[in-house]
């Protein structure tokens, strides 16, 4: 299947795509280590409570990880089929996941203390007006004292995934792929999935394009402070796995962006 157009909507067609090896893709990553970064992130920003939002969960692997460390979770994606891998996968955990629109009404019981927005989804909001109304929705379920965290790709993000990247499983041959389009700030990155047919010698082939756009960090700044949310922190995330004090494009290969909801008087 191959995905040509590029509204938000085309996320939710690609990540039903991928899903059954998603976590394939990703099983080198080490999600506990991150999840204990973001921790650190959420207590430098004040005090916050344990209700937890987890925005674009995908197979729920980090809502998991939170939900271990105390908190009180739900979890939503755009792609049916991966919160039918989330619910599947955590079904006695207590986790409540949801098919859900990013720029709808944020779903569960708020209001949430911490809301994590993970894995480029700000990246996939490739119209400016579909990102400031992610920022309003997930404002209005924040509780004051809130805390948001994001990431999102630099422009050395980008540039490395022109690079083609191979991930092998048993049974699986996966090429990721990215360029840059003619069009300012967007990108695609293909993902090619060859999978051995059992019980024959043939392979079969699945291709998703996921479209993502480049924001700058000014444009975060203006759209969250416009949400209701003050951007407190930006972090670098290096190669390495280091995280700097401030974010620089060609240095980093994402930025972790946190913004807290101003207490109400």
């Amino acid at each position: 299947m191959t995905i040509t157009s590029a509204p938000v909507d085309h996320a939710a067609v690609a990540y039903d795509t991928i899903a059954p090896f998603y976590d394939s893709i990703t099983r080198h990553d080490n999600y506990d280590a991150f999840a204990g970064l973001l921790e650190r992130l959420i207590k430098e920003a004040g005090p916050a409570g344990t209700r937890l939002l987890d925005a674009g969960c995908g197979t729920g692997r980090s809502s998991i990880l939170f939900a271990d460390r105390g908190y009180q979770v739900t979890g939503f994606d755009i792609s049916a089929s991966m919160i039918d891998i989330a619910r599947d996968r955590h079904a006695d955990t207590g986790i409540d996941f949801h098919v859900h629109d990013i720029r709808d009404p944020a779903p569960g019981q708020g209001p949430y203390d911490v809301v994590l927005c993970m894995s480029d989804i700000v990246n996939y909001l490739v119209d400016p007006a579909d990102l400031a109304a992610a920022f309003t929705r997930l404002s209005a379920a924040m509780a004051p004292g809130g805390v948001l965290v994001f990431d999102a790709n630099t422009t050395l993000g980008y540039d490395l995934m022109r690079e083609p990247h191979i991930v092998r499983d048993e049974g699986l041959l996966v090429v990721l792929s990215g360029k840059h389009l003619k069009s300012g700030g967007r990108y695609q990155l293909t993902v090619d999935a060859f999978r051995a047919e059992a019980g024959t010698d043939k392979w079969s082939r699945t291709t998703a394009e996921h479209h993502q756009a480049h924001h700058s960090q000014d444009r975060f700044a203006e759209l969250l402070d416009a949400a209701g949310l003050r951007l407190t922190a930006r972090r670098g995330l290096h190669i390495s796995g280091s995280l700097s004090d401030h974010v620089e494009e060609a240095d980093h290969t994402k930025g972790l962006y946190v913004a807290v909801k101003p207490q109400t008087l």
